[in-house]
């Protein structure tokens, strides 16, 4: 099968792929006579403490707090789930990003004999495949521990680039299936409406089996809910503070060592499951003897999760652009940050962005900002 992260960006998190927009202008950013509406990132890296490397970069609001990290397991189809909670300690925004779920299904009736539905297969949970919809209101929404009795969906959506993305790259002998969208809901929190937009991806890769002399033809279907991540504001206040976010997304960068790490762990996974060799306990070993160099496929897989954040991005919203580029000459790459304003980065890779064209960041802080130069 295909080589796979899991981190949604998804991350992460798709990691990457995906990811997107929203924010709060009112909680997370600062208003003065002389700077105007300011906004300041600041950069965020994930250390995986199981291999030392670092997986994934972001930039994000300064004075946001982060939640979460990323699991091994034996798990052949998906060997790193993640689980990231970026937020606003002083308000209700954030953005979510939650591991994937894998699961198993065929219609080998000797198979199913052993293996009823709800128990495991190759660490994947025996079910039918579902709807993208029923993923939604049975598997995504609950899994985030949201208020659903008093839930009201108040959209849902195809997104079918982020289905192509997903699906990734042709397997021989492999037949795969996506099917991707968002769905908002508005839910009562502590006596507050708020508004979340949930981003989710059903995939299915099925293998055909031939019959032979003793059993009839038959099919394996692996299959996930996968590159799952969700914006969250107070109602009425989700599509305004969406550039916050957007910037936030763009920005996301998966690791090429650590995600050339993830696959070679997964096809050692894979190839242990295939010659039925015990490993039980060893996925610290593995982790070890894996490389972190990458095959030129891994390579390609690995741009395609990067360009699926710059894709998918643009779907949150569908007349707000949100972001500009400019270009960091200190870091030597272009940067996205909100529209409307004027940029400015400093050697700690900081950037700071406000509405008034006089404004110098210089005058009031100790840092050494210099002006962004805006790509068109």
């Amino acid at each position: 099968m295909r080589s796979y992260s899991g981190l949604n960006y998804t991350v992460i998190v798709a990691a990457a792929i995906g990811l997107l927009l929203i924010g709060c202008t009112q909680t997370s950013s600062s208003k003065s006579p002389q700077a105007g509406s300011v906004q300041t990132f600041v950069p965020y890296q994930y250390v995986d403490p199981a291999t030392g490397m670092v997986a994934f970069r972001l930039l994000i609001p300064k004075g946001w707090q982060v939640e979460g990290g990323v699991k091994w397991s034996e798990t052949p189809a998906l060997p790193v789930k993640s689980r990231f909670r970026f937020f606003n300690p002083n308000g209700p925004e954030e953005l979510n990003f939650f591991p994937a779920r894998t699961f198993f299904w065929t219609n080998n009736r000797m198979t199913l004999s052993t293996k009823p539905p709800g128990s495991e297969m190759f660490g994947s949970t025996v079910a039918q495949p579902i709807s993208l919809d029923t993923a939604f209101k049975n598997v995504v929404i609950p899994d985030a521990n949201r208020n659903t009795q008093e839930m009201a969906v108040l959209m849902a959506k195809d997104v079918p680039e982020l289905a192509e993305l997903a699906k990734g790259l042709p397997d021989p002998g492999v037949s795969s299936e996506a099917h991707a969208g968002k769905m908002r809901i508005a839910y009562n929190e502590g006596g507050r409406i708020m508004e979340e937009e949930f981003y989710a991806a059903v995939l299915q890769f099925i293998i055909n089996i031939p019959g032979a002399v003793y059993s009839e033809p038959s099919f394996i279907n692996y299959w996930f809910v996968d590159h799952v991540f969700s914006f969250r504001a107070e109602k009425g206040k989700l599509d305004q503070n969406a550039r916050l976010f957007q910037t936030m997304i763009y920005s996301v960068e998966i690791d090429p060592k650590w995600f050339a790490k993830v696959v070679n762990v997964k096809e050692m996974l894979a190839e242990q499951n295939i010659k039925r060799t015990q490993h039980i306990g060893r996925i610290g070993q593995m982790i070890a003897k894996a490389g972190s160099e990458m095959r030129e496929d891994q390579m390609r897989e690995w741009e395609r999760n990067q360009q699926a954040a710059d894709r998918i991005a643009r779907n949150q919203s569908d007349t707000i652009r949100g972001v500009d580029r400019y270009y960091d000459e200190r870091a030597g790459r272009e940067v996205e940050l909100p529209t409307g304003g004027h940029a400015w980065g400093n050697n700690l890779g900081e950037y700071f962005v406000t509405e008034s064209p006089s404004y110098n960041p210089n005058e009031s802080s100790g840092q050494h900002w210099e002006r962004l130069t805006p790509v068109w």
